[in-house]
């Protein structure tokens, strides 16, 4: 059918695959708890499904690394390393922290499955649709990004999911920035692993973040940091041009 050619149809197609696929999965996997082995699974089911539609529908091309300019990609990714830093440090000092191997080969699938479909697959399609525009296109797949953590609704409190929905945006942004000017999805991958994992090293910080409830303030706080980090963006990209055979 030639309308699902159109680009923008893959963007809503594509936008759909993660909660279609994990609630499948939930009715065949029962997700005991966040950071479970079963989690994991999951998700790695979302990005061979992903990975399989790329070969024969989406067919973007994924820049999974890039050994040019090693340090002007650091360089690039810096905001992003100290935010993930700032924020995954208060873990270090919680006396039940404890690096648990279960956790990191679950957040690592996560990141893998989440940066391959909303930076890798995404930001190249909305490229397509924008016609190069790299700002239109890391905050439109950043936004779509943010909204789909509204399916964590499902077990999570609303005033938790209210503030994840917006912070997923906000750094979805800073990871597709980062993405587009580097040429290297194993860089947000690791990056968004290490944001996820940290958190899950401490019992007690995570039962918290499960109780937290919405208020006016951390909606503010939300808004200011995504505001941050369309700044961010805009800084890195303004004077960039994504080439032809990138699009």
């Amino acid at each position: 059918m030639k309308i699902l050619k159109n680009n923008i149809i893959k963007i809503v197609l594509l936008s759909i695959i993660f909660p279609v696929v994990l609630v499948v999965m939930g009715n065949f996997i029962h997700v005991k708890s966040v950071g479970s082995l079963m989690q994991g699974m999951g998700d790695l089911v979302v990005f061979l499904v992903a990975y399989f539609l790329n070969q024969r529908y989406f067919r973007q091309k994924i820049a999974w690394f890039n050994s040019h300019q090693v340090a002007a990609q650091l360089y690039t990714a810096l905001p992003a390393i100290i935010i993930v830093a700032f924020l995954d440090s208060p873990v270090l000092m919680a006396a039940d922290f404890q690096i648990k191997w279960q956790v990191i080969i679950v957040c690592l699938l996560v990141g893998l499955a989440e940066e391959f479909i909303f930076r890798g697959i995404l930001v190249k399609l909305f490229l397509k649709v924008l016609n190069g525009d790299a700002l239109g296109s890391v905050v439109g797949s950043g936004i779509i990004f943010g909204l789909i953590h509204f399916m964590n609704l499902r077990s999570l409190p609303f005033g938790y999911v209210s503030a994840q929905v917006i912070f997923a945006a906000a750094i979805g942004i800073i990871f597709g920035a980062i993405y587009i000017k580097t040429n290297n999805l194993l860089i947000v991958i690791l990056l968004h692993a290490l944001r996820d994992m940290f958190p899950m090293f401490s019992s007690k910080m995570m039962a918290q973040a499960a109780t937290t409830s919405f208020s006016m303030a951390t909606l503010y706080v939300m808004i200011i940091f995504l505001f941050i980090a369309v700044t961010i963006a805009y800084t890195q990209l303004r004077d960039f041009t994504v080439k032809k055979d990138e699009i």
